[in-house]
Order: C-alpha cells, then sequence, then structure tokens
C-alpha cells in the first residue's frame, strides 16, 4: 500500500463537519486539544503534557492509515475551524477501535455523533468483516451515549485498565460478536 503522504488525501464530508486523514501539520492544533485539562476529565493521566506526545500520537495514526486504509481524521466544520480528532484505527486485536477527541467549544453539539456514524460507515467499506470497538470509563457516559447512538452495544464493564478513581469501571461496545482473543484484548485494554 502506498504512503498516505504519497496518495490523494481522502476527504469525507458530512452534514457540518469536513474530516480530512491527519498530516504533520496538525499537530499544533491536535496538541492544542490533546494538551487541555478539561479534554480529560474522566482521565486526568492521559492528558499531553508535551508536544512531543503528540507528534508521537499523530505519527503512529498516519501509520496506521497507511497500513489499515483507514485510521484517524482531523475533524473541521465546513467553513475550515479545527474541532479535533475522531475516526477509528485498527488495534492489534484486529478490531477497529472508535474514539474521538474534540475541543472543549464543540462539545454538545452532536459531532462526536457526526464523526462516529462516518467512521463507522467508513470502517464497514474498508474493511467489512472487522468489528467497530469502543473502550470507554464509566466516568465519561458522554462517550457511551455517542456509542449506543452508533449503533454499538455494552459487551463488558469491569476494572479499567489504566488507574482510575474508585468507583470507575472500564466498558467494552462493539457492533457485532467477537473472537474470543479479540474480546480479552479488549478487556486487558479497556
Amino acid at each position: 500500500m502506498a504512503h498516505q503522504l504519497l496518495t490523494p488525501q481522502q476527504e469525507i464530508r458530512t452534514d457540518r463537519l469536513v474530516l480530512t486523514p491527519l498530516t504533520p501539520a496538525d499537530i499544533d492544533d491536535v496538541h492544542a486539544v490533546f494538551s487541555d485539562a478539561r479534554t480529560w476529565g474522566h482521565l486526568p493521566s492521559g492528558r499531553h503534557a508535551d508536544r512531543a506526545t503528540t507528534v508521537d500520537l499523530v505519527q503512529r495514526k498516519i501509520g496506521g492509515r497507511a497500513r489499515h486504509g483507514l485510521g484517524s481524521w482531523t475533524v473541521r466544520t465546513t467553513d475550515g475551524a479545527f474541532v479535533g480528532v475522531g475516526g477509528v484505527d485498527m488495534t492489534a486485536a484486529r478490531v477497529w477501535n472508535l474514539g474521538y477527541r474534540l475541543a472543549p467549544a464543540a462539545w454538545g453539539q452532536g459531532y462526536a455523533s457526526e464523526v462516529a456514524a462516518a467512521a463507522i460507515d467508513q470502517a464497514h467499506r474498508t474493511a467489512p468483516c472487522v468489528p467497530v470497538t469502543g473502550r470507554v470509563l464509566t466516568s465519561n457516559p458522554a462517550s457511551a451515549a455517542v456509542l449506543r447512538k452508533a449503533g454499538l452495544s455494552l459487551v463488558w464493564q469491569g476494572p479499567a485498565s489504566v488507574a482510575v478513581p474508585d468507583g470507575v469501571l472500564g466498558q467494552v461496545w462493539t457492533d457485532r460478536e467477537l473472537a474470543d482473543d479479540q474480546f480479552a484484548w479488549l478487556v486487558r485494554n479497556a
């Protein structure tokens, strides 16, 4: 497969958003969102404390797209305003992981649901036999609501794989039945 930077950019348009593959030119915008403590209220330890962490994230997502033909997008409104990052990325368990991180100014406007619907559609077109999954913490009910609205079902809830406050659990959601090894990997990484 040709590297994404050598091929034409794949642009997806929804009613209100323009989704384009992440590039190195997006790093500063991505860092502004990923370093904002408000976007990590449910998992403060995930916040990007330095730009190098964001550079690594963007590079990994670019590489994933090159390997699997699909990956996370830069999310902008149709007038060009940066909203955040979202889409699906292939995991080590050979399942798509649906994710998004949006700037606080974009919250509550249905953008996450719009990104989720586009991502699931593209995942089904790119690899129809590969499950689309999502992993959230119970401290982030808004993300769980997006997964539910997108058609995913909760298949597991239990101890999170990351340090979280007492009472917070991890969840695994999916759009279809998972193989045993896929399920086990998702639970280990919830």
